[in-house]
């Protein structure tokens, strides 16, 4: 419980109010990655196709978003939405959904919404953006409820800090990040350390004048696994 409060209380520290309002849109974001990884963690292993079908209006989104491996060893399905407190300030809650942990299709049941044994993961984020003069972005999300259970089947409450900082360098939009595990025996690291230290570079890649092609490549370290990465990808 002093995990949860700990959470709320960071949450709350960075709260302010104002509305951002923008018109209704209805959009699909399409990608191939090499791999999934997620926050340290190397969710998938496969090749991936990642799509995530999301409408906005004003400052609410709500969105579906799937990921699935070309080798069939993962999926996953999960349902977000979203709100803009002000231009620099914004909540998510996600509903996330994996197959990783399950041996077969038919081991794991979608509606199974009991705590000790759901495959569901609740995961509340609030981010923070400083401003254009110093455009460094702070996140904060913690896991609310789902398969994040310890020892004793109580609620973990694993926590993760992100920073993140963007830079131009020539035609690439370039970001420098650090995500760390905030409480020990986490689904992030069994210890409070860095789990994800890297960078990640996009630039359009231009093949005539009627296509261009996003690309993306993504350098990640966990300090705590004691692994590297590099995941690549383009969007469509």
């Amino acid at each position: 419980m002093k995990k949860l409060f700990t959470s709320i209380s960071i949450l709350l520290l960075l709260l302010n109010c104002g509305v951002v309002k923008s018109q209704s849109k209805l959009t699909l974001n399409s990608s191939i990655t090499s791999r999934h990884y997620w926050r340290g963690i190397m969710v998938s292993n496969s090749a991936n196709y990642e799509g995530d079908l999301l409408f906005t209006s004003g400052s609410f989104k709500f969105g579906a978003w799937g990921g699935y491996a070309f080798n069939n060893e993962y999926s996953e399905f999960d349902f977000h939405i979203g709100y803009r407190l002000s231009e620099n300030l914004s909540v998510e809650l996600w509903d996330l959904y994996a197959s990783r942990d399950r041996a077969s299709i038919d081991e794991y049941d979608y509606f199974d919404l009991k705590g000790e044994s759901t495959n569901h993961l609740l995961d509340a984020s609030l981010h923070f953006k400083c401003g254009n003069q110093f455009p460094l972005s702070i996140s904060w999300s913690t896991l609310i409820w789902g398969r994040d259970l310890d020892q004793h089947k109580n609620q973990n409450y694993s926590s993760y800090l992100g920073l993140a900082y963007p830079v131009k360098i020539k035609d690439a939009k370039v970001d420098f990040n650090l995500g760390l595990n905030v409480f020990e025996n986490s689904i992030y690291g069994k210890n409070t350390n860095l789990v994800d230290i890297g960078l990640s570079a996009s630039r359009v890649l231009k093949i005539n004048s009627e296509l261009e092609i996003p690309i993306w490549a993504k350098l990640a370290i966990n300090p705590e696994a004691e692994t590297s990465n590099l995941i690549v990808g383009f969007n469509f």
